[in-house]
C-alpha cells in the first residue's frame, strides 16, 4: 500500500495522534519489506501532504523512527531506511564467515578475481618478498543476509603456495585452501584501520551512496612460526559495519 492509498485509512484513525499513525505505517512497510534497507523515504512535505498534517508532526515521527534505528537522516539528502549494523571483530583469529555466523547474518562470499600478480612494494614488504615477486591475488565480495558489506583483497606468495589457485577453486574458502596447503592455523599479527570515500566501482558493488565513507582494514597474518602468510585489505560500508578490536588477554602471574 502506498502513502497515497493509505491516506483514507489515516483519516479514519479517530483519536489517534497523527505522528503515531505515520510511525505505524512506516513500521508496517519496513516489516513487510515494501521498504527495504537503503530506500529513500518521501520528503517531509510529501508526507505532510499525504497524511494531511504538519512538518512538526512528521519530524516527530521521523525522529522516533530514527531513535529506534529504523531510519537514518542526513542533512540535505533526506531520510532512508537504515541498513542493519554488523559487528566485525578483529582479534588474533579474525574470520569473516565466523564473525557473521555468530550474528546469524548468513555470510556469503563471491569471488570477483583470482589470478597471479607481481607484488607491489607494500605487498612485497608485508609478505617478506622482493618487489615484483609473483603473488596469488584474490578479490571477494562479502555479503550478510544477501546485502553486500565488504570488498576484500588477499595476497599470498606464489612460490610458497603454487597450488593455491587449484585448491581454492575446489573449496572457495581461503581457510580451507590454507589447510589443504599444509597451514592448519594462522593468526592476525597487525591491523591498521583507515577511511575514505568509495570509488564509483566500490559504491556500485556495495550498493553504497558516494557520500558514505568506507572503513578500510589492512591486515598482516602469520603462520604458527610467525612467518608472513597473507596480506589483506578489506573495504567495508561504514553504514553497515562497526569494527570491534579485541585486546590481548593480560598474562597471569604465577
Amino acid at each position: 500500500m502506498s502513502i497515497l492509498e493509505d491516506r483514507a485509512a489515516v483519516k479514519n484513525e479517530r483519536g489517534t495522534q497523527h505522528w503515531r499513525v505515520i510511525i505505524r505505517w512506516f513500521e508496517t512497510e519496513i516489516s513487510a519489506r515494501r521498504l527495504v534497507p537503503g530506500d529513500k523515504l518521501p520528503t517531509e512535505q510529501q508526507i505532510c501532504d499525504q497524511f494531511s498534517t504538519n512538518r512538526h508532526t512528521v519530524r516527530r515521527a521521523l525522529a522516533h523512527l530514527q531513535d529506534r534505528g529504523l531510519v537514518e537522516s542526513t542533512q540535505g539528502r533526506g531520510s532512508f531506511v537504515r541498513r542493519p549494523t554488523l559487528l566485525y571483530h578483529i582479534g588474533r583469529r579474525t574470520r569473516f564467515s565466523t564473525t557473521l555466523q555468530q550474528q546469524a547474518a548468513n555470510p556469503e562470499t563471491r569471488t570477483l578475481t583470482l589470478d597471479t600478480r607481481a607484488a607491489e612494494p607494500h605487498v612485497a614488504a608485508a609478505l617478506g618478498l622482493k618487489s615484483g615477486a609473483p603473488t596469488i591475488f584474490i578479490e571477494r565480495l562479502g555479503l550478510a543476509n544477501g546485502e553486500p558489506v565488504s570488498i576484500a583483497r588477499h595476497w599470498f606468495s606464489f612460490d610458497r603456495f603454487p597450488y593455491f589457485g587449484l585448491f581454492y577453486k575446489r573449496s572457495l574458502s581461503i581457510t580451507q585452501t590454507l589447510i589443504d596447503s599444509g597451514v592448519l592455523d594462522y593468526t592476525r599479527k597487525q591491523t591498521k584501520v583507515s577511511a575514505r570515500l568509495p570509488t564509483p566501482q566500490e559504491a556500485q558493488l556495495l550498493h553504497l551512496p558516494r557520500h558514505i565513507p568506507l572503513l578500510i582494514t589492512h591486515a598482516w597474518n602469520v603462520d604458527g612460526l610467525d612467518i608472513p602468510l597473507e596480506y589483506g585489505e578489506a573495504r567495508m560500508a561504514s553504514d553497515r559495519v562497526e569494527i570491534s578490536i579485541e585486546t590481548e588477554p593480560k598474562p597471569t602471574l604465577d
